[in-house]
């Protein structure tokens, strides 16, 4: 009996080692691996937004009221009360500068220095 060697089975060996030595070749390794396994349908990342400002509701205010029988309104002068009225301090009211003499522009106790206007500019003196 003459003994033949199976050569379709050996080809087919050599070709599927063949086909698998680019997979089992070691390769760099990829940065955007994530690890773990995939199984089912990828579910997209779950994003919990922060909560959104909501303005408070607009109330509008009722309109004012309106006065049918308003206060009579006087627009004539009504001098202060004699305790309110302006009351200059008693001082001077006259600055004596040399040769010349004015009267002050605000009230000063008599003895304190102020000024005059003069031909060649301020004169000092004295009030009185």
């Amino acid at each position: 009996m003459k003994y033949s060697f199976p050569i379709r089975p050996v080809l087919a060996a050599l070709a599927l080692g063949a086909a698998s030595v680019p997979v089992l070749l070691p390769t760099p390794a990829h940065a955007w691996w994530h690890g773990g396994f995939f199984i089912g349908v990828p579910f997209p990342p779950v994003v919990i937004a922060p909560p959104v400002y909501a303005p408070p509701p607009v109330v509008y205010a009722p309109p004012p009221a309106y006065d049918e029988n308003p206060a009579p309104q006087s627009y004539s002068y009504t001098p202060a009360p004699p305790g309110y009225a302006y009351t200059p301090s008693p001082g001077g009211g006259t600055c004596y500068a040399g040769a010349y003499t004015c009267p002050l522009q605000y009230a000063a106790p008599a003895g304190s220095s102020c000024s005059c206007p003069g031909n060649t500019g301020r004169v000092y003196g004295r009030s009185g």
